[in-house]
């Protein structure tokens, strides 16, 4: 599927495990094929962070690619997430992920990056330009937060943009609104059309105020309907119509996004468990399963927001 030009909703999917601590994949198709069939979804993307991608092996994310490639039966793209600490690792995953059926790529940065790769910009042009031509994928590049030193700076980003028509779309989670903003204006001045996804989950609605493509972002393995209202309501200027529908969304990010930031992706398997979707939400170790006190807690937001059965949306 060409991604190139789409927007729209990219909910990054989680990888259910039994109690064992396999992959289950019965539950892993379920999990993306209803991911795939929701209205606004245009892509799922898997292997990132959501997905505990560092959890799994090479193999196991190759399976991961496959699994959802049937699971989603052409209704959405498949995106893989590229997560390696070096050049020959992020180029090995790629080609692993065009093999397995990957419509792209969402290539992370080397962890290695956040000690001050800004200051050699060569090595992100470098790093980038290996890992496009050994996959031959269009490459979806994730921006990150500022402050953990691993987003780029806005001119790097604009470089890499630059130097390879690869790339795009970016996954903007710069998470300050200057920074977002002045990132999205130049993408924008660009000679080609580079999609721009926020993924600033604090503020999603307030950064598709100021402009942006789609929502790419975890937190849709849970709530893709409601990222969908909110794209949609903002797309057409119906300001209320978004309030509304963020309200919802608003119990989710603060049960969700908050320390320890670790189990962000960790409660979000509990709320699908919590809502009959997920047959075990237990992480792989050394992350821990959600304690009861929290277990409450998700389940008073999922009703907030108006997704468990029988429960009404806070107002």
């Amino acid at each position: 599927m060409d991604l190139k030009g789409i927007g729209g909703i990219w909910p990054a999917s989680l990888t259910p495990f039994d109690r064992a601590g396999t992959i289950d994949d019965a539950a892993l198709h379920a999990h993306v094929a209803e991911l795939a069939g929701t209205n606004g979804v245009r892509a799922v993307v898997v292997n990132g962070h959501a997905g505990e991608t560092a959890s799994l092996t090479r193999a196991e994310r190759a399976h991961v690619i496959g699994a959802a490639k049937t699971a989603t039966g052409g209704k959405a793209g498949v995106v893989a997430g590229i997560v390696a600490d070096d050049t020959r690792g992020a180029v090995a995953l790629a080609r692993d992920a065009a093999q397995a059926g990957a419509d792209a790529l969402l290539l992370f940065p080397p962890a290695l990056f956040a000690q001050g790769a800004n200051a050699r910009p060569e090595m992100a042009s470098r790093f980038v330009a290996e890992v496009a031509q050994a996959a031959g994928l269009p490459i979806v590049l994730f921006q990150l937060s500022l402050t953990s030193g691993l987003g780029f700076s806005h001119e790097v980003l604009l470089r890499l943009c630059r130097e390879n028509e690869s790339i795009i779309a970016i996954k903007e989670g710069s998470d300050t609104p200057q920074a977002y903003e002045d990132n999205l204006a130049a993408l924008r001045a660009l000679d080609r059309q580079v999609t721009v996804l926020t993924t600033n989950n604090s503020w999603l609605m307030a950064s598709l105020a100021y402009g942006g493509d789609g929502i790419l972002s975890g937190i849709g393995s849970v709530a893709s309907p409601i990222l969908a209202e909110i794209f949609e309501a903002m797309a057409r200027g119906d300001l209320d119509a978004a309030r509304r529908a963020n309200a919802r969304l608003r119990p989710l990010c603060r049960a969700f996004y908050r320390a320890p930031h670790l189990d962000a992706h960790n409660r979000m398997k509990t709320a699908l468990h919590l809502l009959g979707k997920l047959p075990n939400p237990d992480p792989r170790t050394p992350l821990l399963p959600i304690e009861a006190e929290e277990r409450t807690a998700i389940a008073q937001a999922l009703a907030g927001a108006g997704l468990m059965p029988g429960r009404a949306a806070a107002a």
